[in-house]
């Protein structure tokens, strides 16, 4: 038999978080791991404070599964022109 729409009891929503990191700030965004629908997106600067917020962020959706980062190619090193 098929369910449409209903939910299993155990099917506990877990988040994944993907951070895309700049310069001066950080964007975080939180999905779910069942479907991938987007729960938030969220800025914070690249301290401390500002990275244990995120995560204190992402945790209020549920627990995190686990984390992915982005590090733009401008922030690699770039080699020199030879």
């Amino acid at each position: 038999m098929t369910m449409i729409g209903t939910r299993r009891p155990d099917s506990k929503v877990e988040v994944i978080l993907g951070v895309d990191t700049h310069l001066d700030v950080h964007v975080g965004v939180a999905v779910d791991h069942l479907l991938g629908r987007r729960l938030g997106e969220l800025n914070v600067p690249t301290t401390a404070k500002g990275y244990e917020r995120l995560l204190c962020w992402a945790k209020g959706f549920g627990p995190v599964r686990c984390a992915g980062i982005r590090v733009p190619a401008a922030t690699e090193p770039v080699s020199p022109a030879t």
